[in-house]
């Protein structure tokens, strides 16, 4: 029995299910000090995931993993358990301070429980635009993802500085930069890069992590730079990947679909297990795109 716990905590570990590994965890008896380490670990990293949630203003995901961590505080040190408290405290601040931004979330909101979708993206594009506030800018973000669209659910819409710097990380030498322009015809934000040539990339950061219920990947896409180039759109996890090449030719922009059955597997790929979303270049020359609205859409679309 408590092997089979072990492998049961071992799968949640896996999966970054830290709660319910800790669930299997106290199941087994005694005091095994190996098997309080890895409790220790575990906690360590659900104080660390804590905190990232609520810097991007997700405060219940935050103070649920807090929760749990304090169920087990035995295992914490006592600078750790100072810093769950402080964590707490910032969480019921920012709780106070939400009231002051409620008037704009629940315009946004109430447009769109009336079927008013043009007019509450409106609302809220606007405020995204020089929101310096993370979790305003969480909350209006998922908003937006719940907005009805022909090309399926939001990922990645690019409509403040602190959505595009939070949630892209540009590697071999690529440049990220927000971009805003009242001419834009998408409305919002949309990001800026440049890749200086092949191999250079960007990632997207929080994925969803199962695209089983997806058929089809929409990008928003413009080309920036004078010459034509390829890039290479990758999903998948570190070893294993969905990848398709994407040419782009013209200064416009082209909604790009990427049908999931047409993308080319390397390695074994698992489209319920996802932790990477890349875009690579492939060309020798540097270039450099406009990057809007990234979706992807249901099978029931």
């Amino acid at each position: 029995m408590p092997e089979d716990l072990m492998r049961q905590a071992d799968h949640f570990f896996a999966e970054g299910d830290y709660v319910r590994a800790l669930d299997e965890l106290s199941k087994v008896m005694g005091h095994d000090p190996e098997i309080n380490q890895r409790i220790h670990t575990a906690l360590g990293r659900m104080k660390a995931v804590a905190a990232r949630e609520f810097a991007v203003g997700r405060w219940s995901v935050a103070e649920g993993i807090v929760d749990a961590v304090q169920e087990n505080d035995r295992f914490l040190s006592a600078t750790e358990r100072a810093e769950c408290r402080t964590l707490v405290e910032a969480i019921k601040k920012c709780r106070d301070k939400e009231k002051q931004v409620h008037g704009i979330v629940q315009a946004a909101a109430s447009l769109a429980a009336q079927n008013q979708f043009a007019q509450s993206r409106e609302v809220v594009l606007q405020a995204m635009r020089d929101c310096t506030d993370g979790r305003l800018v969480a909350r209006l973000r998922l908003l937006l993802r719940g907005f009805p669209h022909p090309l399926g659910r939001l990922l990645y819409g690019f409509d403040s500085s602190i959505e595009t710097n939070q949630f892209v990380r540009p590697h071999g030498g690529a440049k990220v930069e927000p971009m805003f322009n009242e001419e834009h015809p998408l409305g919002g934000g949309f990001a800026h890069i440049s890749f200086p040539g092949a191999g250079s990339r960007v990632d997207f950061m929080d994925p969803p992590y199962d695209w089983t219920d997806h058929k089809e990947l929409g990008i928003m896409i413009r080309l920036a730079s004078k010459y034509r180039t390829t890039l290479q759109v990758i999903v998948g996890d570190l070893q294993n990947a969905w990848t398709m090449d994407v040419k782009l030719i013209d200064p416009y922009w082209n909604p790009v679909r990427l049908s999931f059955d047409r993308f080319t597997a390397f390695g074994r790929p698992d489209w319920r297990a996802i932790t990477r979303f890349s875009i690579s270049s492939l060309g020798t020359e540097p270039a450099e795109i406009y990057l809007d609205e990234i979706r992807v859409k249901p099978h029931t679309a």
